[in-house]
């Protein structure tokens, strides 16, 4: 099982990153704190899923990009990562080298729905506009 994690706010994390799992604070080279912002940025994209009546055996499911971000920062031990979606988020009014995407809703769905942190809408249809 893995061990429980610290909630924190967003806006905490640049402080929160220079302590390790421990509770030590990370070494660098020459001593100076670590700048989240000048880490290398990484992106994946996951896949949020919902299946339109999951009472009928066949019925469609809709699927929809849901963009992460992380970090990988360096100290004296080697690479570390951080998950900075909602921290990307707070720094700017959208995440980095995010495009607005749109999509023609399927017939009788939704056409959007609040991400769950607030930041953007996601599009209920993965299909790309004509």
């Amino acid at each position: 099982m893995a061990p429980p994690c610290r909630v924190f706010e967003a806006s905490a994390l640049p402080h929160e990153i220079q302590m390790d799992h421990r509770g030590r604070r990370r070494k660098t080279e020459g001593g100076a704190p670590i700048d989240l912002s000048a880490c290398e940025l990484l992106a994946m994209t996951q896949y949020e899923c919902q299946i339109d009546r999951p009472e009928i055996g066949n019925s469609p499911v809709r699927c929809w990009p849901v963009q992460r971000w992380f970090r990988r920062c360096q100290d004296k031990k080697g690479s570390f990562m951080v998950e900075t979606t909602k921290w990307e988020g707070t720094r700017n009014s959208s995440p980095p080298n995010t495009q607005t995407q749109t999509s023609k809703p399927a017939a009788g769905a939704s056409e959007t729905r609040p991400n769950r942190d607030g930041a953007g809408d996601w599009v209920n249809d993965w299909r790309a506009q004509d």
